[in-house]
């Protein structure tokens, strides 16, 4: 039988393995890795930026 302490570190290794895999799929649906190159010319635009849609 496995000690209480490494039954902690196994579920936090699997909750930390979870959550990125859950925030990999998010980003991909939403379009996150869609066009990376864009940002650091978009912040060099003179011009106001946009409002926030809500």
């Amino acid at each position: 039988m496995m000690p209480l302490g490494l039954w902690v570190v196994v579920g936090w290794m699997a909750l930390v393995s979870l959550t990125a895999v859950l925030f990999l799929i998010w980003a991909w649906q939403t379009g996150q890795f869609k066009d990376i190159e864009e940002a650091k010319y978009k912040m060099l635009e003179d011009k106001e930026p946009e409002p926030w849609s809500n």
